[in-house]
This record gives C-alpha cells, sequence and structure tokens, in this order.
C-alpha cells in the first residue's frame, strides 16, 4: 500500500515536469477581469481594463463571471488549450473575431461534446499562423482556481494519458483503502472503526466525482446536471460525518466541555450547509463548506493537543494521543497547502491540482494505519479483559463451592446439638407454659437451616430437576397436616390433582407459602386455598392460590414481597428470615413457572404457576 502512494506521488511529480515542458512559450500574456453582473458579453468586456496575471488564478468561491483574455504565440502545429481542474463547471471559448457560441465545455456540459474526449477540459485551436487574441467567459459555483495550458495535441495528449493514470491510482487506492477499513469493522464491529469505514467511502466517491470520473462513466445514464448536484452532495456531506467520525474518537480520550460544544457547533454549521445546498443556495453553500472544512481541520488540531482531558492516562485508550497530535498537526499542514488556494488566500501551483488529491490519499493512509493499531490495541485489551474475567469467574466458582462446603458443614454441625437441644426441651419442659416457645424457637432455627441450604444450591446452580408423578392434593393436605392447624384453612381445590413436577420443590413452595400465611395473617382467620388446572393447546398449568386476611401490622409491598431479605416495617416484631417468598419466587422459576402477589383491601393473595 505504501509502494502505491509512493508510486502516484512519482506519478504526480512526472506530470508536473511534463506541464512544465509542454506549456513553454505558447502563451504570451494571461489576464483576468471580473464581471460581478454575470450579464456582460464580449463587445462590453473589450473595453475592461483586464489584470495581467501569471500561473494559476485563484479567487476562490463567487458569484461572478470570470473573463480571461490568452495572447497565444504563432504555430504550425496544431494546439489545444487546455483548462483544469476538471471541477470548473462552464467555459465559453471566444477569439477575436467574433463569438464562437457552439464552443462551450465544462463539469455541466456532457463530456462526449468536448472537442477531444479526455479527462481534462479543453478547446482544439488548430494551427495559428500569427499571434491571436482569444477570451473565455468562465462561470462556476465551485472555486475559481484555474489554470490554462496551449500545447501540441501529441502533447496534450501524452500529459492527458499520465492525468489519467494518476486520477486512476487515487481512485483505486481510495477504494482500497475503504474496503480495507470495511473488513477491519466487520471482524471487530466497534463503533469508531465504522464511522470512519463511511468516511472513506466517502473520500473514495468525493475523489471519483472531483477528478471527473463520475462525468465520463456516467453522463450516458444521467443528466449531467444530476451528476454535478451529486457531486455538491457528496462535498458538503464528507465535512458532516468526518466531523462525526472525529469526534467519537476524542471521546475516548475525555473530551473538555468546551471543546465538546465546539464540535457540536462544527456538526450544526455542516448541517446548516447540507441545508443550503439543499435550499438552492448553491455557490453560498460551497463557499461556506470550503470555510469550514479549513476551520474543522483547525479545531481538531487544537482538541488533540488542548481539548482531552487526561491523555494517555485515561482507561481503555487504544490509540496514544501523542501518536494523535503528530497525526493531526500533519493533517492541518496538508489540508492548508490544498485548501487555501482555492479559497484563493494564496496562490495556486501545478502541484495544487493534485495536493487535495494527495492529501485525501496520504491522509487517509496515515488514518487507516493508525485505525489498524487501534484495532489491534482493543483486541489486545479485550483479551486481557477476557482472562481476567474468567479469572474471576474461576475464583469466584472456587469461592463458591468453599461457601457451600462451609455451610454443609455448618448445618451438619449445628443440626446435631439442635436435635440434642430439642431433646431437652422435649424432657424438661414438655407440659409446661415454656413448651409451646422451646418446640416453636427449635422450628425456627431448622426451618432457617433448611433455607440457608436451598439458596446456596440455587447460588451455586446445584439444583436438580426430578420430575415425577404425584397428587397435589394429598401433597397439599400433608403440608397443612404438618402444621397442626388444620382448622384454619378451607381447600376450595379438587380431590383429586394429578401433576408432574418434582415433587420436593413443589412441597417447599406450598410449606413457605402456607406458613407465611398463618404467620402474618389475623389471629384465627380462615386462610383459603384454591388449586386448579389451566389447560391450553400447547400446555398445561397448575394455578395455585392462597388467601389469608392481612393482619393489623399491615399489608407488604407487592413489588419488593420477593426481594431478598426483605421484610415489612411492622413485621419485624415476628419471627422470620425475610427469605421464604424469595425462596418461593426462585424455586417457581427453577420449575418454568411464575409467581404474583395481589393485595386487596382486606387480604392479600399469593398465586402460583407451575407446568405440569
Amino acid at each position: 500500500m505504501l509502494k502505491a502512494l509512493l508510486s502516484l506521488i512519482a506519478l504526480t511529480l512526472i506530470s508536473f515536469v511534463t506541464q512544465v515542458r509542454a506549456d513553454e512559450g505558447y502563451i504570451l500574456q494571461q489576464a483576468y477581469f471580473e464581471d460581478k453582473t454575470s450579464a456582460l458579453n464580449l463587445d462590453q468586456i473589450r473595453d475592461e481594463k483586464f489584470t495581467s496575471y501569471t500561473g494559476w488564478l485563484a479567487k476562490g468561491y463567487s458569484p461572478s463571471t470570470y473573463w480571461i483574455k490568452l495572447s497565444i504565440r504563432p504555430s504550425d502545429q496544431d494546439l489545444v488549450l487546455r483548462i483544469r481542474p476538471t471541477f470548473a463547471e462552464t467555459i465559453q471559448l471566444f477569439d477575436n473575431q467574433g463569438a464562437i457560441s457552439n464552443r462551450v465545455t465544462g463539469a455541466k456540459h456532457p463530456w462526449k461534446e468536448s472537442d477531444i474526449q479526455s479527462y481534462n477540459h479543453n478547446f482544439k485551436l488548430g494551427a495559428l499562423q500569427q499571434e491571436r487574441e482569444i477570451f473565455l467567459s468562465v462561470k462556476s459555483n465551485r472555486s475559481y482556481l484555474l489554470s490554462f495550458d496551449v500545447m501540441p495535441t501529441a502533447d496534450y495528449l501524452g500529459g492527458d494519458h499520465i492525468d489519467g493514470l494518476l486520477y486512476i491510482g487515487y481512485i483505486v487506492f481510495t477504494f482500497t483503502l475503504a474496503l480495507g477499513l470495511l473488513g477491519a469493522w466487520l471482524t471487530n464491529r466497534e463503533l469508531v472503526l465504522g464511522v470512519f469505514t463511511i468516511q472513506q467511502f466517502f473520500a473514495f466517491f468525493h475523489t471519483f466525482f472531483v477528478v471527473g470520473y463520475a462525468r465520463i462513466f456516467l453522463d450516458r445514464y444521467i443528466d449531467v446536471s444530476t451528476i454535478n448536484y451529486l457531486a455538491y452532495v457528496v462535498v458538503v456531506s464528507y465535512p458532516f460525518i468526518a466531523i462525526l467520525a472525529n469526534k467519537l474518537l476524542f471521546e475516548e480520550y475525555g473530551l473538555k466541555r468546551a471543546y465538546r460544544y465546539l464540535l457540536n457547533a462544527l456538526s450544526i454549521a455542516s448541517l446548516v450547509v447540507i441545508s443550503l445546498l439543499l435550499l438552492g443556495y448553491t455557490n453560498e453553500s460551497l463557499k461556506f463548506n470550503a470555510n469550514l472544512v479549513m476551520a474543522t481541520i483547525c479545531v481538531f488540531c487544537l482538541t488533540a493537543w488542548f481539548g482531552t482531558l487526561g491523555g494517555n492516562n485515561q482507561k481503555n485508550i487504544n490509540l496514544p494521543v501523542n501518536i494523535l497530535r503528530i497525526y493531526y498537526s500533519l493533517n492541518l499542514l496538508m489540508w492548508s497547502i490544498s485548501v487555501l488556494p482555492l479559497l484563493g488566500i494564496v496562490r495556486g501551483e501545478e502541484l495544487t491540482l493534485h495536493s487535495y488529491l494527495l492529501y485525501n490519499v496520504f491522509s487517509a493512509l496515515i488514518f487507516f494505519l493508525l485505525l489498524q493499531y487501534r484495532a489491534r490495541a482493543i483486541l489486545k485489551n479485550e483479551t486481557l479483559k477476557s482472562e481476567a474475567l474468567k479469572k474471576e469467574a474461576e475464583y469466584e466458582k472456587f469461592r463458591r463451592e468453599e461457601q457451600g462446603k462451609l455451610m454443609a458443614m455448618l448445618t451438619h454441625e449445628i443440626r446435631t446439638p439442635l436435635s440434642v437441644l430439642k431433646l431437652v426441651v422435649d424432657r424438661k419442659v414438655a407440659g409446661s407454659d415454656l413448651e409451646e416457645f422451646a418446640n416453636r424457637a427449635v422450628s425456627n432455627i431448622d426451618s432457617i437451616i433448611d433455607k440457608c441450604i436451598q439458596l446456596d444450591q440455587l447460588d451455586l446452580n446445584a439444583l436438580a430437576i426430578h420430575k415425577t408423578s404425584f397428587n397435589f392434593s394429598e401433597l397439599l393436605l400433608s403440608v397443612i397436616s404438618d402444621t397442626h392447624l388444620e382448622g384454619r384453612f378451607a381447600i376450595l381445590d379438587e380431590d383429586h390433582i394429578e401433576i408432574r413436577s418434582d415433587r420436593d420443590i413443589v412441597r417447599v413452595i406450598i410449606s413457605n407459602l402456607i406458613i407465611n400465611a398463618t404467620k402474618y395473617s389475623v389471629p384465627n382467620s380462615k386462610i383459603q386455598i384454591s388449586s386448579s388446572i389451566d389447560s391450553a393447546e400447547d400446555h398445561s398449568r397448575l394455578k395455585f392460590s392462597i388467601q389469608n386476611e392481612i393482619d393489623p401490622i399491615g399489608a407488604p409491598d407487592p413489588s419488593l414481597v420477593f426481594e431478598k431479605y426483605y421484610r415489612g416495617a411492622a413485621a419485624t416484631k415476628i419471627s422470620g428470615s425475610g427469605l421464604g417468598l424469595f425462596l418461593v419466587r426462585e424455586l417457581t422459576y427453577a420449575l418454568a413457572g411464575d409467581i404474583k402477589c395481589h393485595v386487596n383491601h382486606d387480604s392479600i393473595t399469593f398465586t402460583v404457576w407451575i407446568p405440569i
């Protein structure tokens, strides 16, 4: 790729030397006159005072028409007048005898109607028996950066061939870079790289239109005015994409607020330029755009040097900020050489014709290499992050396994003395007023241990589902019997409901809901239980509901009731861990079911759905 760039530069230098040699002595004098009215004809401008100049004419963007007067020495060879650059829009030729109305060329005119169908605008002058004075009327919405050369036809064709090679080189190179960035983006799918890929494709279309290839290849299919307008659209849209891409890159380094506002202002200004073009203010839009581009490059350079918060101290920086600063400084230098002549601020030279194209190529190549470096750095960082996350996951797994072992040991060691304690309670306080309290305390400790074990299994993803067929109604009666409070329950379900699920897990779900209802309901109030089968075309579910009257302590928050360790503000007076309903929800989810809580005025209902 670097060899291709060096070849382009070499061709440019060859073209420069060739053009200097070909133009020696044929133009004796050249002068210009600015027609600010754009309404004067040849007879009227003959008496106007023309201003002599040498080399390139650089008058920037103007709504005026420029008249050029050329004095050409005699020659026995057929001569050709060449006008560059190719974006000059309308050039009409007049000789010193009068108007020749059918001699018009330019970017707004069909390529096939040129005197010589080539990359540059031209007029055949033929052999001149004596010194000849000709006039040219030039009207363009684009920059009045103009070069006029007179040379023999053979020299013109030779130079045109070299120009053709250069232009093809520019186009192929920018397209290759765009494809390279696209390939890198497809591999990485990273936002900044993606936007810069779009920018590079705009650079390709910009080159394709500016060098005149769009006019050459498309004018047989598309009206030349449409081609010219599409060129305007590409020229004014290119800066907006560039501003967006570079702003995203700068944000990785931490943009200072003032510079963020400045880049946003540039984006808005670019949208204004596009709007002016769409509204028909073509000359104003292109002029504003050229000035905006120069301002944008200056802002980019300032932002790289002074607009970032921490430079290399920022986290996840994949491209050192000092490299970025060097790039934007070179960018400013190259762009100044290219744009200042277009604005008419400095005089144009022969290399000016190729400078902005070389800028596109050179700048794109440098940034392509920088983005490739950045992409490799991102990949390296992501690999390091992945390894760190893997180690962290392994450590977390090890920690949870150790926690599980500790929990198993603790529950085993606690349950042994707990059994002894229960035996002592049964013997020493049996029949006394303390028996109920002692048994309840032991039961609460045992319940908390069970819940901790079950939660530990859930945390370790060690909960195994073993589905069997069983009678849900019988299981429900068994759980109620364990409470020794059968008289408080009103069962409204069917007598025999057969389901297929994990019997132990379903038992834990029912048990926790029933215990919760007995603890937090009005004393001695009825607790209603209903169950049924919801049948659908593709599945059936057990629907189980338990409803109780709300205790005077108040209802819990339905949005928080299933959260781990949640307990209502007034529920702290009642023994509990805040794990029961959380465990119910997680076990229900483990069975691919669902659970809802609904609070009415004086009652609360928990409803569970379990696939069967």
